[in-house]
């Protein structure tokens, strides 16, 4: 099982709604490996200490901040590490597990934490964000939309005859079979007869026609079990089989996001990590003629429907008329972005007043159900910080 907590589209919505006057985010890179996991704790200590003193430096209300220094004290925990009374040491023992014992003893590559007086939400993350710790009236949520937007997972089917694996990769991380419930490993067993070759007359069964409708057969138990183990997710599937298996699962499936044009060799015989091997640069090459295709309708499309300039993009996503997005997330551009028609103010640096205004479009084009994708300025139209398509003509575009 990989443990990872990118959150869900209405996840992201209900967070980025968020308004108070004590919104705290902390977000960490850290190490996955568990014998890091008091160093980890440490250091999301150092960090809560740190938004505790920047809110009492701001005098906010010493009972709500209270209140705040218990959720993040209950995240941290005790290390029991560091306790050197034995009688304290057993009583911990004894006590009932905190929830988010968790996140230290099965971490990632980074965390984010999210917490007001009266909430907390932490996300154990596949990405190593900067460190960064803020005290607002709003969250800081550019660290989970890289999170849920960077081309960061696949699933790949390892089919055969004689087996069957659904496995979980994700970049930098270990992958993890998925459980695939009421499905038995092999086609004999799933056929429900001694074998799938069949070369004497059974029944109605009979040479290579009667093989081919068992194999069939076969795939369609497949097929039916894969879906419910995706649980929803729309990272791509890649099928990991030879022929005539292959191509008869391809012409059967209803699994909307198998990739139609990649198939890996039979990797019955390789382990989990040496298929995560094979599989990863598929993910590469997936992303980069994805963000092709999206740049040439770019360029087909403007100046009427897609535009680089900050100002309009702000003016259009507001307005929800953004349909694709195309971002930069290490371009800072200070300043804020109004709530009600996306007028843009500029700023010097970027502060707890202000915000980057790039990663304010992008919370508001995944909040009007925009597609965001994250690339590297070189690889966006004329290296500016962010490309819009647009759903309608909004009007006359700067240029």
């Amino acid at each position: 099982m990989l443990h990872i907590d990118i959150p869900t589209l209405s996840d992201f919505k209900a967070l980025a709604a968020v308004r108070g006057d004590i919104c705290v985010s902390i977000y960490l890179p850290t190490s996955p490996q568990t014998r890091d996991a008091r160093a980890n704790r440490i250091a999301f200590k150092d960090a809560a200490k740190d938004a505790l003193a920047q809110l009492a430096e701001s005098r906010a209300d010493k009972r709500r901040l209270e209140s705040l220094e218990g959720r993040l004290n209950h995240l941290a925990g005790v290390d029991e590490t560091n306790v050197q009374d034995k009688d304290h040491i057993r009583k911990l023992q004894h006590k009932k597990p905190n929830e988010f014992d968790v996140y230290w003893k099965q971490p990632t590559h980074g965390l984010g934490v999210l917490a007001t007086p009266d909430d907390l939400r932490a996300f154990r993350l596949p990405i190593s964000p900067k460190p960064r710790v803020e005290a607002a009236d709003r969250y800081h949520l550019t660290p989970l939309v890289r999170a849920m937007t960077s081309p960061n997972n696949l699933f790949v089917l390892a089919l055969a005859e004689e087996s069957l694996r659904l496995i979980h990769v994700v970049a930098n991380l270990p992958p993890a079979e998925v459980e695939l419930t009421n499905l038995p490993k092999r086609a004999e067993k799933a056929t429900r007869r001694p074998s799938v070759h069949v070369r004497a007359p059974r029944g109605r069964l009979q040479n290579l026609e009667g093989e081919k409708i068992l194999l069939e057969q076969y795939a369609r138990h497949v097929d039916e079990a894969v879906g419910p183990a995706l649980g929803g997710s729309a990272a791509p599937l890649i099928l990991a089989a030879a022929e005539p298996i292959a191509s008869i699962f391809r012409s059967i499936t209803h699994t909307a996001n198998l990739v139609s044009d990649t198939v890996l060799p039979d990797v019955a015989h390789l382990s989990d990590r040496q298929i995560a091997d094979l599989a990863l640069p598929v993910l590469d090459r997936l992303y980069e003629r994805d963000l092709k295709d999206i740049i040439g309708r770019f360029n087909e499309l403007k100046p009427n429907r897609a535009t680089t300039d900050i100002s309009y993009t702000a003016h259009a996503v507001t307005a929800g008329a953004v349909e694709t997005l195309l971002v930069d997330f290490d371009a800072v551009v200070p300043g804020l972005v109004s709530e009600t028609d996306g007028s843009v103010t500029y700023a010097v640096r970027d502060n707890a007043e202000n915000y980057s205004v790039v990663d304010e479009i992008a919370r508001r084009a995944l909040s009007s159900d925009a597609r965001v994708l994250g690339a590297r300025r070189d690889e966006l139209p004329d290296r500016a910080p962010a490309a819009a398509i647009l759903r309608y003509d909004f009007g006359i575009i700067a240029a």
